[in-house]
């Protein structure tokens, strides 16, 4: 009988074990980014610069729930979205790197809905055209963002990722001769997601 307990205490050791590992390890997502940051020139004129590019996510799942991301894009401005006597003489790109922890809820449906939050760092590089001289100037500041998306589970390899909206929070202060202040911006990603490891069905 002492043996029947052990046998069947061991059986459900091993079934619980393989459902906890029921998730990918390993999570890469390579993403189409565009961000949206509204910007204050007074007298009324709020208009905003564009930004739209690609980028990528490397996550770390700890446990079914808890993963550790390390998020990664950049973009280039575009659009008339900016007074024209400026947008026709400024030409400029961004590039964000991030960490945090992520959080998705995982069950038998293929829909998957995940949260985060991150922190790091953004880079700008702005440049005058039709100018002689050093045109260009560059400035990392401290950024973060808050927010979160959904996928959809398509095979054990595979997940779709149509929405991640998060808010993008930027200090890029008045300094180096660009007077930006804080920025207050939308970022959207949508792409796929590639699964590694685990025991993802």
């Amino acid at each position: 009988m002492r043996k029947y307990f052990v046998l069947v205490g061991v059986l459900l050791l091993t079934a619980g074990l393989a459902l906890a590992q029921d998730f990918p390890k390993v999570e890469t997502s390579p993403a189409f980014m565009y961000i949206r940051t509204p910007i204050n020139f007074g007298q009324g004129q709020n208009l905003s610069f564009n930004c739209a590019g690609g980028g990528g996510t490397l996550a770390y799942n700890v446990t079914s729930a808890l993963g550790i991301a390390a998020d990664m894009g950049g973009c280039k401005y575009f659009g008339e979205s900016l007074p024209e006597e400026v947008s026709s003489k400024i030409s400029g790109s961004a590039f964000t790197y991030l960490f945090g922890p992520r959080f998705t809820y995982r069950s038998k449906s293929a829909f998957q809905p995940f949260g985060e939050i991150n922190f790091g760092g953004a880079r700008i590089a702005l440049t005058a055209n039709n100018c002689s001289g050093d045109c260009s100037v560059s400035k990392n500041a401290f950024a973060m963002t808050v927010g979160g998306g959904f996928q959809i589970k398509m095979s054990k390899k595979i997940s779709l990722r149509p929405v991640q909206a998060e808010y993008l929070y930027t200090r890029f202060g008045n300094e180096n001769g660009l007077n930006l202040g804080n920025q207050n911006s939308f970022r959207l990603k949508s792409g796929i997601v590639i699964n590694w490891g685990g025991g993802s069905k």
